[in-house]
């Protein structure tokens, strides 16, 4: 097996924590590093620990810092984090600030396992790419193949 992607969430609804914690551990390509109910918590545990995540998932929608906030900061401060998000929000302009605010993708909350196993394998194939003009033309066509 590949080794395991660090993960760390931040949700504030409980019902989505539980289930991402356990879909994480039950596909076995996860280590889950942290679980929040919300951005500040997350971007607080990121600068208190020395082990940091590989991916971390955000919901738009949080109290006291939301997933916009939350990217931000965790950008500025950690470029190495893949930031991806996570919403029930149907709203494309919603989704594309929030792209701009430092996520990689936005995904849908109606499909958690979809979404880890689609973070797991965009996170694989550009690990070992160092190019970020190489990683914003595969970004582009991996949201076009996802839109569809």
């Amino acid at each position: 097996m590949d080794k395991k992607l660090k993960l760390a969430f931040a949700d504030d609804n409980i019902l989505h924590l539980k289930m991402i914690e356990h879909l994480a551990r039950e596909m076995g390509n996860y280590e889950l590093l942290y679980s929040c109910n919300n951005g500040e918590n997350l971007v607080r545990l990121v600068e208190a620990n020395t082990e940091k995540p590989d991916v971390c998932i955000l919901d738009l929608h949080m109290p006291q810092m939301d997933g916009m906030e939350t990217a931000r900061r965790l950008r500025r401060r950690y470029p190495s984090i893949k930031l991806f998000g996570y919403s029930a929000s149907e709203s494309e302009d919603e989704k594309k600030r929030f792209i701009d605010s430092g996520v990689c993708l936005v995904f849908s909350k109606q499909s958690p396992r979809k979404m880890l196993t689609s973070i797991y394998h965009y996170t694989r194939l550009f690990e070992n790419l160092d190019i970020m003009d190489v990683e914003k033309k595969m970004l582009e066509q991996w949201n076009y193949i996802n839109q569809q």
